[in-house]
């Protein structure tokens, strides 16, 4: 081809270098760790009628039951951070998995709300460290232009993990609620298996990627403000923080807040029997996992059609959160045939933004990655875990849901507006997009979004 053909035929971005078949491993078993945190989590949600029956509780004290979960997770996800920037990931993930599934199976045994409520603040410092040793994971072993896939795919075990509990229910509990302790039980040893699974498959070189430290992460891994980041006072100074920050808040406090109470709103609002609601809350974390996964699937497609990484999530996180906005005519009309499908894509909406909270969180800081999910995940947590039992104090004052979950929705809205400040890649008029090599080395103008 003459030179005069290469100076006027348009450049188009080289086809990033195919992944080896073992890192997206990695990502199915963090997917199958994560599946087993949900099922742990969801399944007071699943169980929460005969909870309450149980121990005697309204709304406001089952909000409080949710709340010391909230309390403990939030606060341990800073050092949960800090531990994971630091020591060997392998083992750090595996500990916390054993750690929050021993809560899940005693809280099976619990007779009173006291045990009951010691075993949710166990469950939640062990669930902390899953986030943010996944993350760490993600980055150490997947590339720039396919983290957003990545995160999608193992964060989309949470709706698996919350569609396989009800089933569980259906198949355990009697009519009468009968057995139902035995479901904590059944999922709490879940954990054992997967733990025997990680250390059989994740060893050798494999090990050594995943226990990568984050000192040792290539240099090259630099946000687009082009700020040298040694020191984690120096990440606090970033706009990409604190951006990420409120990204983080709303993302988090609109899923988790429809997740703690949808239950109950089906029941209460929309007067659902146990049999339906458990169908109903698979097809909730059904339509969650399609929206995640399908989240970090279309950024991947805009990234690879031309668009910058930081303009691909600007897109996708603002049709997420236009779907939270159904929540809306949801509170407004409670007629099954409608509330069905808006709970279907509200539920898509609010997940499919953990794609794009996680990618930023990635981007801030390749040394401390987990420390800045740490925190970040610990502020949304603390304030989910406040809201809570305010919520429920709500629903008992106005006998239903329906105000609440009209203004969740709104949240990942403000998120939305607030991720659009995330800067853009500067890189001259014409230039070529570098090829993204399979260990995620990429050239510092390459990696701003």
């Amino acid at each position: 081809m003459g030179s005069q053909t290469q100076e006027t035929a348009p450049l188009k971005p080289d086809a990033p270098a195919a992944i080896e078949p073992w890192r997206w491993g990695v990502i199915w078993l963090l997917f199958l760790a994560t599946l087993i945190n949900y099922m742990d989590r969801q399944t007071i949600g699943s169980l929460s009628q005969h909870v309450k029956n149980e121990f005697g509780l309204n709304e406001e004290g089952y909000g409080w039951i949710e709340f010391w979960f909230g309390i403990s997770y939030g606060l341990m996800q800073f050092p949960a951070g800090y531990l994971a920037d630091r020591l060997n990931l392998r083992w750090l993930l595996a500990a916390a998995l054993l750690v929050w599934s021993a809560a899940g199976f005693f809280t099976g045994m619990a007779q009173t709300v006291a045990v009951l409520m010691a075993c949710r603040v166990l469950l939640g410092l062990g669930e902390a460290f899953n986030w943010t040793c996944a993350v760490g994971i993600v980055q150490r072993v997947i590339p720039l232009e396919s983290r957003s896939l990545a995160n999608g795919i193992f964060h989309g075990g949470a709706s698996i993990g919350a569609v396989l509990t009800p089933l569980v229910v259906l198949a355990v509990v009697g009519p009468n609620g009968e057995n139902w302790r035995l479901v904590f039980q059944l999922v709490g040893g879940l954990g054992l298996v997967w733990a025997v699974l990680w250390f059989w498959i994740i060893r050798g070189e494999r090990a050594d990627a995943v226990t990568q430290r984050p000192a040792d992460a290539p240099a090259s891994e630099v946000h687009a403000t082009d700020v040298s980041v040694d020191t984690f006072w120096q990440v606090l100074a970033l706009r990409t923080f604190w951006i990420t920050m409120a990204v983080s808040i709303c993302v988090n406090v609109c899923w988790h807040l429809y997740r703690i109470w949808l239950p109950r709103f089906l029941i209460v609002d929309l007067k659902f029997d146990q049999r339906d609601l458990q169908y109903m809350l698979m097809a909730f974390f059904v339509a969650a996992d399609i929206g995640c996964m399908g989240a970090g699937w279309l950024i991947r497609r805009l990234t690879r059609g031309g668009y910058s990484v930081a303009r691909a999530r600007k897109i996708v996180l603002v049709l997420t959160a236009l779907l939270c906005l159904l929540s809306l005519p949801l509170a407004l009309f409670k007629e099954s045939w409608l509330a069905v499908p808006l709970i279907l894509l509200i539920s898509a909406g609010a997940m499919g933004g953990f794609a794009i909270f996680f990618s930023l969180s990635q981007a801030i800081s390749a040394r401390h990655t987990s420390l800045c999910l740490g925190i970040l995940g610990s502020t949304a947590w603390i304030i989910i875990a406040l809201l809570t039992p305010v919520m429920g104090k709500i629903a008992d004052r106005l006998g239903s849901f329906s105000l609440c979950l009209a203004v969740i929705g709104f949240i990942p809205l403000v998120g939305a507006i607030i991720g659009c400040l995330w800067p853009e890649p500067r890189r001259a008029s014409g230039e070529r997009q570098p090829a993204v090599p399979a260990n995620g080395e990429l050239p510092a103008e390459s990696t701003a979004g």
